[in-house]
């Protein structure tokens, strides 16, 4: 039970209250001591009431001490009724959390979105939800919302979304409001565009003041001016009134619109400077949508794509959160039960724990030699090592182009590369700085089967180009694979200065000398060990 304030000063007033009456009963001369009892009594009532009239203090400071991000679920469709399983939503909400998020701001509390939910944010550990509610005139929706209330995780309500006057009237938006507060006592309010907040009954009927706010709907797409906006709106909002105001959806598109140069660098630098001003605002948001097909630029609102891979800002958000440093708690899938996550302290640097690991590094990007005749599939289930994937890998050996070798094709030969950042070839000034230090790790290590006997070259570095990898000349180990898992290794012993800088993680290459019809392998738990 929560001691407040308030509790304390009605419980003095009735202390006080009985303490009268007894002295009442009693000899005449108590007169001056009642009467300082009863003046006692009317000051304490009058702060009594002077705190009820400011009930929203206590929560909005619970509010603002929060870092919330809004979350759907990626992996759900509600046009085509597709639900997000426990498990992904288990996924997505430990992602977010890894990235710094302690609150939690969602549209509807139906199907997992309502008790289940609430259960995986809570063993995620977070702090806070204001859970949405997106039809005020669904009694079953409110039902689950005020069965939420018994969870102390839950901070607030927020009913409905930009659906005034579409979707509900402002009188029966009212009605769903109020009974809400009164049957969980938690603050509740609505959502509506920035512009609608001219009508002064929007301003009236919520305990906080909590709408969406888009400068890329006003035209304002250069990412210093879109704080300079953003900033204005919510000034100009506070001085029309006493409430407390949050911006639900502050955001900026990292894709869907050409002309207005959208992209991650932009999200980045728009939420950079964000962050250093008075708004008190919702990161808008957690995952890419790719359901939202109405615009082109609704896809791509996310700090995170839809596979739960960071953009950039997410990946800052990582690096300051400690996320892929060693000896920190990450997630992996266990064997015996693919769908359930364990906490495991890792020591390892990956490159490959699972497909859906949050540990990973680098990408299978630098495709080499006939390029035509490489497939991967980084999340193949079937039979995997370790977790729920592994990686496959088909080598066709038909001198498929297009191709890069500095002869006449075929080259007759192929490989890939795992590249921090995708692509990265070290020939761009701009990526000088992105590769990892890994002069702390003396081997490599990896699981790898094929389809039959063959041999496949493995390696670590030898980008050797400006900005390339520090290990100039690679280290490698020739495998000789079967169709049984077997662990490998590649020394690094002696070369930890030239680790120093590493943009080529790992490497695979064959030919047609040892796999003139081509092959098909798999590779899983690739990793860097000490």
């Amino acid at each position: 039970m929560k001691f407040s304030f308030e509790l304390a000063i009605n419980l003095f007033s009735v202390i006080i209250y009985y303490q009268l009456k007894l002295n009442i009963m009693k000899d005449q001369c108590l007169k001056i001591k009642n009467s300082v009892l009863l003046f006692c009594l009317l000051v304490f009532m009058l702060i009594n009431l002077s705190c009820l009239d400011k009930p929203n203090q206590d929560w909005s400071n619970e509010f603002t001490g929060l870092k919330w991000v809004a979350y759907n679920p990626p992996l759900s469709n509600p046009i085509e009724g597709i639900e997000a399983t426990k498990e992904s939503i288990k996924r997505d909400l430990s992602i977010l959390r890894q990235a710094g998020f302690t609150g939690l701001v969602t549209y509807s509390c139906n199907g997992n979105l309502g008790e289940n939910f609430i259960q995986i944010a809570q063993e995620e550990e977070f702090q806070g939800i204001i859970l949405g509610i997106w039809d005020p005139l669904n009694e079953k929706e409110l039902k689950i919302a005020v069965d939420a209330s018994k969870y102390s995780i839950i901070s607030g309500y927020c009913v409905g979304n930009e659906g005034l006057f579409v979707r509900y009237n402002l009188d029966e938006l009212s009605e769903a409001i109020n009974k809400l507060r009164e049957l969980t006592n938690k603050p509740v309010t609505t959502t509506e565009e920035i512009d609608d907040y001219s009508n002064e009954d929007l301003l009236d009927i919520g305990d906080w003041i909590f709408p969406n706010a888009h400068p890329y709907f006003h035209n304002v797409l250069e990412p210093k001016r879109a704080v300079e906006w953003t900033l204005g709106a919510f000034n100009h909002l506070k001085n029309k009134t006493k409430k407390f105001v949050m911006f639900k959806e502050v955001g900026f598109p990292t894709s869907g619109n050409d002309e207005a140069n959208l992209s991650e660098e932009n999200q980045k630098a728009y939420y950079n400077g964000l962050k250093i001003t008075d708004v008190d605002f919702v990161y808008f948001e957690g995952f890419d949508q790719p359901w939202k097909t109405h615009l082109p630029i609704e896809p791509h609102w996310g700090l995170f794509r839809s596979d739960g891979s960071p953009k950039r800002l997410a990946e800052q958000m990582f690096n300051s959160s400690g996320k892929v440093t060693a000896q920190k708690v990450v997630l992996k899938r266990t064997n015996n039960s693919p769908a359930k996550l364990r906490e495991e302290t890792v020591s390892p640097f990956y490159i490959y724990q699972d497909a859906e690991s949050l540990v990973n590094h680098f990408k299978p990007t630098g495709y080499m030699g006939d390029t035509g005749d490489i497939y991967i599939d980084e999340a193949y289930e079937k039979e995997p090592y370790s977790g729920k994937t592994c990686i496959q890998i088909k080598y066709s050996a038909k001198g498929t182009g297009p191709n890069s070798c500095y002869y006449s094709p075929p080259c007759k030969w192929a490989g890939t590369y795992w590249q921090e950042p995708p692509n990265n070839w070290g020939k761009n000034a701009l990526w000088k700085d992105k590769g990892f230090d890994l002069s702390k790790y003396k081997r490599l290590k990896f699981w790898a089967k094929s389809n039959r006997r063959t041999r496949i070259e493995f390696k670590v570095g030898g980008i050797n180009e400006k900005y390339g990898d520090s290990l100039h000349f690679p280290r490698s180990v020739n495998a000789k694979l079967t169709d049984q898992w077997q662990e490998f290794e590649i020394d690094l012993s002696g070369a930890e200065e030239d680790l120093s800088y590493i943009i080529g993680g790992f490497v695979w290459v064959t030919n047609w000398t040892y796999n003139p019809n081509g092959v098909e392998f798999y590779i899983d738990e690739i990793r860097f060990e000490k």
